[in-house]
């Protein structure tokens, strides 16, 4: 409780200094490459411990103020120790949004490197916290980057399987009171397919597909996007449980071929299956998701 409270009560950084560049997809790559050293990181494991301590390292490099909450949760494989790590970058007022990732790998799959799944999203929010850190711009709305621990469920999340690093969260703010202060939760999950298709889930809030898929048009990139009639179990539901708007930025068809999702949960989610364009194309369109949500101010 004590680590999302301190982090949504912290101090208020300088006033706006300059415009955020363009997205640079490479950059985020390498930020990709940094994170699959250590691999697999399952939940729990020292693999994915040191991947949690890299983040933190990472985050702290750009000025943001990092914080790794480590929590214990029981699993079908028993009770494990796993670690969030949350950066926050304050705005001019006392609301939030939440920019969310998991970077924890599934279990029992040899040779994972979990490169889109997990991996792409990690390194976006890297850059985005890069690019924020280093611009020293004050939002109008402050910016929780959250990496989830735990997300990948291993019995076809049954109650308590899965989601653990964003229950862990989501209990923390509605037991602190602190979801009243969240505007919105973006989650960025398998988002670097070479063949970038992004699939929303149908249990994503109305305003924010409405406004993703504004951002994306804005970029020249609505065509890749479309509302899915499925409904994903996903690291935003727990928000959506305590009343937080949240969205789910997913490309579910991660396959050798169009439609399919063949290479999901395989030793072929590895580097050579994502792309820096790819990440470029998904970073531009959340960075500008970020605009409107904590960039524009509100004239109500």
């Amino acid at each position: 409780m004590a680590v999302i409270s301190a982090v949504l009560s912290g101090c208020t950084p300088e006033e706006n200094q300059a415009e955020l560049p363009a997205f640079d997809g490479r950059r985020a790559f390498a930020e990709v490459e940094s994170l699959v050293r250590f691999s697999p990181r399952d939940a729990g494991t020292p693999e994915g411990w040191k991947a949690a301590k890299h983040i933190h390292k990472r985050m702290e490099s750009f000025g943001i103020a990092t914080d790794m909450d480590t929590f214990t949760d029981m699993t079908p494989d028993g009770e494990k120790t796993m670690i969030n790590v949350i950066g926050t970058y304050p705005g001019k007022t006392k609301r939030w949004i939440i920019l969310g990732s998991h970077f924890d790998t599934m279990p029992g799959i040899g040779n994972f490197q979990g490169a889109n799944d997990s991996g792409s999203s990690t390194g976006i929010l890297l850059e985005l916290a890069r690019m924020l850190g280093e611009s020293k711009i004050t939002p109008e709305v402050g910016i929780i980057f959250a990496f989830f621990d735990g997300e990948e469920g291993i019995a076809d999340y049954i109650p308590g399987d899965g989601l653990h690093g964003s229950r862990h969260m989501a209990r923390q703010l509605a037991e602190s009171g602190d979801h009243k202060k969240i505007d919105a939760m973006i989650l960025l999950d398998m988002v670097g397919d070479k063949d970038l298709q992004f699939t929303i889930p149908y249990n994503s809030s109305r305003e924010l597909v409405q406004t993703v898929f504004e951002a994306a048009h804005a970029t020249g990139h609505r065509e890749r996007f479309s509302l899915s009639r499925s409904v994903i179990t996903d690291d935003h539901v727990p928000f959506l449980q305590i009343g937080i708007p949240a969205i789910d930025l997913i490309d579910f068809r991660f396959g050798t071929a169009p439609g399919l999702n063949d290479i999901w949960h395989t030793a072929s989610d590895n580097l050579s299956s994502i792309s820096a364009e790819s990440l470029e194309i998904t970073g531009s369109v959340a960075l500008e998701v970020v605009r409107k949500l904590a960039m524009t101010p509100d004239d109500g």
